[in-house]
């Protein structure tokens, strides 16, 4: 065989070679795991499973245990989607924990955090924690102290309860946040903790409790006044109202209306009284929603109008009354979106004017009662959860401060994680060693137990 036949030989092996690879590629990429179906993974988490295992997956059956006793171990709540490597990438992820996200909030899962592990790889997003720009520091953090990914999954769940919690300095510490140390470890930890002797942990533990019983103080106190004001302006619109039923001849008629309105009103009175806690406030504003409702239809009678339908309290400011029509309004940098409003403050939106907010002093500033944080959320579940199923009240404060503390899950327009408002940041991390990536975002955990999903 001549020198050129050999070369004419090679060259067709080489590219024969260069063809199979060709097509062993195109063939894998053709039988690359498709994204699981949403009802799929929402259905396996029902069964009191945080963790969904995909076909495909090739991380152990003893480390998936190990992910899995880390998430139900956890402080709040946590789903995790393990799926074959290579099934989602930084582009398609998002989107499918944004689904993920509006399945959680459609079964009163709203304040979660969905994890999708692709291979080795960690996309998360979370409505549980407030900051945003926190989830990928997290993820790059224990990704940064840990090897592999059962021990960074068990960094990360700590990190994130921390960071739910509101310490997010400390979630953010070098140094693995692993749990299950070796046994030195655990040694030199009961040592320290015999020497420092269980005075020492007495008062740390009443410190604590006092911080957190005056911050608990410090929030109630704002909201109770906010609250306490709303049922002052009932009582006294029940008051200036009392004399025109007298007179207008259709006392009978308003009998059970008025009735409804004056129980309310006592009603709001005595669970204001009683409430030690900002979460127990609900009940009063849900009292004042009911009574400006009986109280709107004996207005209506009294001036020879058609009872009012139950509609939800005007959002720019319950004080107002059951709203009138919906109207299309955006908070400042937000999206766009439907929201109950009396008869004035539509007029005002359409017209282009700012509507009358309901505004509550914060740090010695008075914004929107929507824009005061967290301690606002039983006030506005109160007034507005009752209607929709609640969705109503998801809906309205997308892209809001409160909406974020509620776990809203807005994305855009719709329904999802919001990057700014719920936490919803998605970034890469370091490398295990093994290969894979590991980075994403927030990260909380659940109670699975009890069939309580």
């Amino acid at each position: 065989m001549t020198t050129q036949s050999v070369r004419r030989a090679a060259a067709t092996v080489v590219a024969m070679l260069a063809g199979l690879l060709t097509l062993l590629a195109s063939t894998s990429a053709a039988h690359a795991a498709a994204p699981p179906d949403v009802n799929t993974v929402l259905a396996a988490w029902k069964t009191s499973d945080p963790l969904y295992v995909g076909p495909g997956v090739t991380i152990s059956s003893s480390d998936l245990s190990k992910i899995r006793e880390a998430v139900e171990g956890a402080d709040s709540r946590i789903y995790v989607a393990a799926l074959a490597n290579g099934t989602v990438n930084d582009t398609t992820a998002p989107p499918l924990i944004n689904s993920l996200g509006q399945a959680l909030a459609g079964a009163d899962r709203s304040r979660a955090t969905v994890a999708i592990l692709d291979g080795n790889t960690l996309y998360a997003g979370s409505s549980a924690i407030q900051q945003a720009g926190v989830a990928g520091q997290l993820a790059e953090a224990a990704v940064a102290n840990n090897k592999d990914v059962v021990s960074g999954m068990e960094d990360f769940v700590n990190r994130v309860d921390k960071a739910v919690a509101g310490n997010t300095r400390d979630a953010l510490k070098s140094g693995s946040a692993a749990g299950g140390g070796g046994a030195g470890g655990v040694l030199i930890g009961i040592l320290v903790l015999a020497l420092a002797g269980g005075l020492g942990i007495f008062f740390y533990s009443r410190s604590m409790k006092r911080k957190r019983e005056a911050r608990e103080a410090a929030q109630l106190a704002a909201v109770k006044q906010t609250v306490e004001e709303d049922v002052t302006k009932l009582g006294e619109e029940i008051t200036a109202l009392d004399l025109d039923v007298r007179v207008s001849g259709v006392e009978a008629a308003t009998t059970n209306d008025w009735q409804l309105a004056l129980d309310s009103y006592e009603r709001a009175k005595n669970e204001l009284a009683a409430a030690k806690k900002a979460d127990e406030l609900h009940g009063v504003t849900s009292a004042l929603e009911e009574g400006r409702y009986a109280l709107a239809c004996v207005k209506a009678r009294v001036e020879n109008r058609p009872v009012p339908e139950r509609l939800a309290p005007c959002f720019f400011n319950p004080q107002h009354g059951p709203s009138a029509r919906e109207v299309m309004w955006a908070p400042p940098g937000g999206a766009p979106r439907n929201v109950p409003a009396c008869a004035a403050d539509a007029q005002r939106v359409d017209q282009g004017f700012d509507p009358q907010m309901r505004e509550v002093m914060v740090d010695g500033q008075r914004r929107p009662y929507w824009d005061a944080g967290p301690a606002y959320g039983p006030y506005a579940r109160g007034y507005y959860g009752g209607f929709d199923g609640g969705g109503l009240l998801t809906g309205m404060l997308i892209g809001t401060m409160l909406g974020s503390s509620m776990g809203g899950f807005g994305f855009g327009g719709g329904y999802g994680y919001d990057a700014g408002a719920a936490g919803g940041d998605f970034s890469g991390g370091g490398d295990f060693g093994g290969g894979g990536d590991f980075g994403g975002g927030d990260f909380g955990g659940g109670d699975f137990g009890g069939g309580d999903w």
